[in-house]
């Protein structure tokens, strides 16, 4: 818990990936407070790990964040958490469909990966749109092992 409040951002990350290998409910409350830091790297790892440690427990509040978050490494992250999550609760697909029409194209990229992987009609239709609608060269690129992915 002590490499959380330190200085060097290494030490910080690797408290949180820690913790969210341990996977234990008792540091949830920790976890938490860093949702909030000004820093958006720290929300960033305290996002991926209370999704880790809370599971579904966590789906609310990442997908207020993936939904209201300005910064897009948290958006990311975010979008990293759920992905474990996306059987679990019926509102997690349409929210990662949605973040393939995300601003930032490392957002898209990530959700193209995390979407293409999904054995479902919805997810399919919706990374073939995408792949329609797209003008980012390096989201095309990953558009297209997209495409194979799903068998297009």
């Amino acid at each position: 818990m002590r490499l959380l409040e330190s200085e060097d951002p290494y030490q910080r990350q690797l408290g949180f990936l820690r913790l969210e290998a341990l996977r234990e409910p008792a540091t949830i409350e920790a976890i938490s407070r860093y949702l909030t830091h000004r820093e958006p790297e720290v929300r960033a790892y305290s996002l991926r790990a209370l999704g880790a440690v809370q599971g579904v427990g966590a789906v609310p509040v990442l997908l207020t964040t993936l939904a209201t978050e300005k910064h897009p490494r948290v958006r990311r992250a975010a979008l990293l958490a759920l992905e474990p999550l996306e059987t679990s609760t019926p509102d997690i697909l349409p929210a990662l469909v949605k973040a393939l029409r995300d601003r930032k194209p490392e957002v898209r990229i990530t959700a193209i990966d995390i979407v293409s992987r999904i054995d479902a009609p919805q997810a399919k239709e919706a990374i073939l749109l995408r792949h329609r609608r797209e003008r980012d060269r390096d989201v095309r690129r990953v558009l297209a092992s997209a495409m194979k992915r799903i068998g297009r």
